[in-house]
C-alpha cells in the first residue's frame, strides 16, 4: 500500500508542476498582451463590476472583504482614468453604485478577445474529446476538494 501512496504523492507533485507552470506562463503570455497596468486588487473589482453590471461600494466591499473606504479609493483611481462611473442609487440616494465606462467596457473586450486567442492558439491543439475529459477529470477533482475541505472547516468550527 505504501508503494502505491508514494506513486501517488509523485503523481500529484508532478501534476501541480506542470499545472503551476503552464499556468505562469499563459498568464505571463495575457498579460502582455493584454498592456494594461491594473494592480490586482484594481482588476479583481473590475471583474466583480463586470459581473454585476451595476453594484454599491459596499457590496463590493463585502464580496472583496476589505473596507469600503479603501474600495472608493481604488473606485477613485478607476474613474479618473475612466474604466469605472459612479452615480447615485435613485431608490437609495444614500448609496453610490459603480458601473463600466467606456475604457472598462474596451478592456473586457480586449480580454475576450485575448482570450479567444490563447484559446485557438493552445488549446485548439488538443482534440475535443481530450478537452471534454480534462474538463471531466476536473470537475471530480474540484467537488472531492470542495466536499473534505468544507468537511474540515465544519470539524474545525466544531472544536472552537
Amino acid at each position: 500500500m505504501e508503494k502505491n501512496e508514494d506513486k501517488l504523492v509523485e503523481l500529484v507533485a508532478e501534476i501541480n508542476e506542470m499545472h503551476y507552470t503552464m499556468n505562469k506562463i499563459i498568464i505571463k503570455e495575457y498579460q502582455s498582451l493584454l498592456d494594461d497596468d491594473l494592480s490586482r486588487n484594481q482588476t479583481i473589482l473590475m471583474d466583480i463590476v463586470n459581473d454585476y453590471g451595476k453594484i454599491s461600494i459596499g457590496k463590493i466591499a463585502g464580496l472583496m472583504k476589505i473596507t469600503s473606504s479603501a474600495i472608493g479609493q481604488i473606485v477613485n483611481k478607476l474613474e479618473d482614468e475612466n474604466y469605472l462611473v459612479r452615480t447615485i442609487n435613485p431608490k437609495n440616494r444614500r448609496e453610490i453604485l459603480v458601473q463600466l465606462a467606456d475604457k472598462g467596457t474596451r478592456y473586457f473586450e480586449k480580454k475576450e478577445k485575448i482570450n479567444r486567442q490563447i484559446i485557438n492558439r493552445i488549446y485548439s491543439q488538443m482534440e475535443l474529446s481530450e478537452m471534454e475529459e480534462l474538463k471531466r477529470i476536473l470537475s471530480k477533482l474540484s467537488k472531492i476538494v470542495e466536499k473534505e475541505c468544507t468537511k474540515q472547516d465544519q470539524e474545525e468550527t466544531n472544536y472552537d
